[in-house]
């Protein structure tokens, strides 16, 4: 155990040796400073654990010296008695003022004076002791960070890298499927099932590496001037033929006094993409999906868009933590998502915000449906 410091600060030698003698019978490294210039000078040779600080001294006196140790981050932590003569009460208020720790006046009593120390002394070791902790756990959490950083950068590259053989995979279906006249229907609609299989994993690498991107600050949108309506009715029109082969209904409603807005149509695509694709995949054979836009009310100066299903619902608990990313492996273990759906809603949430808008989930519990909304500002 390391040997406590204490610095008697006193103009008077004899009061020093007076201190020093009560602590004699203490294990305690003791100095003495006989004004508050030299205990300044002092202070980064011996750092004490405790300071014993006369007030009244010539030129700098103790209020000023323990005005200065507490304004400094390297020393504000250091317990600082005030001792003095004088037994007025504004002093000790003005000692309280500085930043002092206690009070005792002179003559200084025996059993105060160790009782004091201590209880100081015990203060400032919890603190040496978390402040020894905090700063493990920050070298920790540095080097998690790193490992953290490591391992995103390698998994970034891995899925970059995946895009490669997926395409040369995809590319041969469609062969096969211009092929058509020597397969048989089932082989055909084998086929037709894989390559849409291919183009879900493509959407989601594109996900997951904008995610990457945007994360870093590097994927901005490419904004440009854009009918929304005739945007979302192409998306829509693509997912007409997944519907009918599930004997869903998907439709999609809009006003006639949608106004064209600056976005970035490939982003937003992939947006309502990934929500159809959701809802495809949580609303059972027979179900019903409905698309719908309008403008916001009163102000209309945002546009909503609403993808609304009878499917699999959501429980309010998992509103908010559908979108995080980081929430998704316990998300999946209890069954809340399946396939792709909760990073392409985490993709989702980057991507509109974004673009300076918002994105909700509503829906009333589980068998009763969702309906996932999103904002954009005209």
């Amino acid at each position: 155990m390391k040997e406590e410091t204490i610095l008697i600060v006193d103009d008077e030698e004899k009061n020093i040796k007076l201190i020093k003698g009560i602590l004699k019978s203490e294990q305690y490294q003791v100095f003495g400073a006989l004004s508050g210039e030299e205990a300044l000078t002092m202070l980064p040779d011996i750092c004490p654990d405790l300071i014993l600080l006369d007030i009244m001294m010539p030129g700098m006196d103790g209020f000023e010296v323990c005005s200065r140790l507490k304004k400094d981050e390297k020393t504000k932590m250091i317990p600082i008695v005030m001792v003095t003569a004088l037994d007025e009460k504004e002093h000790s208020v003005q000692a309280m003022n500085v930043g002092a720790d206690d009070f005792l006046t002179k003559p200084v009593d025996h059993t105060e004076l160790h009782v004091r120390i201590k209880s100081l002394l015990r203060i400032k070791a919890y603190h040496d002791t978390l402040l020894e902790s905090y700063r493990e756990i920050a070298e920790k959490n540095e080097k998690l960070q790193e490992l953290e950083r490591i391992k995103e950068e390698l998994t970034h590259m891995i899925i970059h890298d995946l895009r490669t053989p997926l395409m040369v995979i995809s590319a041969n279906l469609e062969l096969f499927q211009m092929d058509g006249e020597n397969l048989s229907e089932k082989q055909l609609h084998k086929i037709e099932v894989s390559v849409r299989n291919c183009a879900e994993i493509n959407q989601l690498i594109q996900s997951l590496l904008d995610t990457h991107k945007m994360e870093e600050g590097k994927l901005n949108p490419e904004k440009e001037t854009v009918d929304p309506a005739a945007l979302a009715d192409e998306v829509v029109e693509q997912f007409s033929t997944q519907a009918e082969a599930k004997q869903m209904s998907l439709s999609f409603t809009k006003p006639n006094d949608i106004p064209s807005t600056r976005l970035d149509s490939n982003l937003i695509k992939r947006v309502l993409t990934n929500l159809l694709t959701n809802a495809i995949r949580h609303t059972p054979k027979g179900g019903t999906i409905e698309v719908a836009m309008d403008l916001v009310e009163p102000e209309k100066e945002n546009i909503c868009l609403r993808v609304r299903d009878n499917g699999n619902g959501l429980a309010p608990q998992y509103h908010q933590k559908i979108f995080n990313k980081f929430e998704q492996v316990s998300l999946k273990q209890s069954g809340v998502i399946s396939g792709a759906s909760g990073l392409g809603l985490a993709f989702c949430k980057m991507a509109v915000e974004a673009h300076g808008g918002t994105i909700w989930v509503e829906s009333e519990g589980e068998g009763k449906g969702a309906t996932f909304n999103f904002t954009l500002p005209l």
